[in-house]
């Protein structure tokens, strides 16, 4: 990855711009949490949203607090099934509870230095060859007691990004959506729950559909790079229009990519994102894959994006 040395992390006049996002996070309402949990109060972004992930493993040039004030939303990439690692992955490995590796890489100071000035920090967990399938109670019950000491060792973090279902691992929908209670629960209301599902999974589909009407998904945003197909115009266009089918297009965003291999370009993006919007104006916004390559070019794709958010 090429670095554009010349770029700065945003200004404060820029970040100002945060302030001004209204609260709009995520409104699934669940149970009051007992006398022992502590509810934590989780301020909320924008109705429309603009993300990207953030590569915890490649902090050699960019660090998690450098992302540009355009983004609201850093989704901090990944946590790990907490096994060892079996045949070249850590898919279904251990009991169910995850890991974040890269404390030394992401330490908390700079999360919190994201959330002070308005930006929002999710933590994803799983990904390629680290998923998951929560398939009892017991392995449901270890995430939720790990995910809290992640959360805890990262002074704090303002959702969970599901992607452990990623590397076809299968998923259980039920134990997912009592998963999310439990960490809505705990942490609030507001807390996001989120996936970047694969657009052309049924599966995927079925889970998050079942999430939605359960009352507990803040948004899906299936991840339209890795494969050629997606570039073709109208294809992303064509394939929200079922996502937002199911769950409702205040419950879709777009995963798209800022120079990645194989993912779309800028102008891509851009005609995709305009023909949503026009067919979906409720559209929740979009994602960026990921905040180092954007940041190598000078936070072109997040300018260009913002400016048409």
């Amino acid at each position: 990855m090429s670095a554009h040395r010349g770029f700065r992390s945003p200004d404060l006049g820029r970040r100002a711009l945060l302030a001004t996002l209204p609260s709009a996070l995520l409104g699934c309402g669940v149970a009051v949490p007992s006398r022992s949990q502590a509810v934590h109060s989780q301020p909320r972004p924008s109705a429309r949203v603009l993300a990207c992930y953030y590569a915890a493993w490649d902090t050699r040039t960019y660090a998690i607090s450098d992302v540009p004030g355009e983004f609201a939303v850093i989704y901090l990439f990944h946590a790990k099934p907490a096994g060892p690692r079996a045949n070249g992955s850590w898919n279904n490995v251990g009991d169910g509870s995850f890991r974040f590796e890269h404390h030394a890489e992401v330490p908390s100071a700079q999360v919190q230095r994201c959330r002070a000035r308005g930006q929002k920090v999710i933590l994803t967990v799983g990904g390629e060859r680290a998923g998951f399938n929560f398939d009892d109670r017991r392995k449901s019950r270890n995430f939720v007691d790990s995910f809290r000491g992640m959360h805890d060792r990262l002074g704090g973090v303002d959702g969970c990004d599901f992607n452990n279902f990623e590397a076809k691992v299968g998923s259980s929908p039920a134990e997912m959506v009592w998963i999310a209670q439990q960490l809505k629960a705990w942490y609030g209301p507001d807390f996001a729950i989120t996936a970047p599902p694969e657009p052309n999974s049924l599966e995927d589909r079925a889970l998050l559909k079942a999430m939605a009407e359960a009352g507990v998904l803040s948004w899906a945003a299936p991840q339209y790079y890795g494969w050629s197909g997606f570039n073709a115009p109208g294809f992303i266009r064509n394939r929200t229009d079922d996502w937002v089918r199911d769950l409702g297009a205040d419950k879709v965003m777009l995963g798209l990519a800022a120079d990645a291999t194989r993912g779309p370009s800028l102008q891509d993006c851009i005609r995709e994102w305009e023909a949503v919007k026009a067919s979906h104006p409720g559209i929740r916004g979009l994602f960026c894959w990921n905040a180092q390559f954007n940041l190598a070019g000078g936070n072109a794709w997040g300018r260009a994006m913002r400016s048409r958010l």
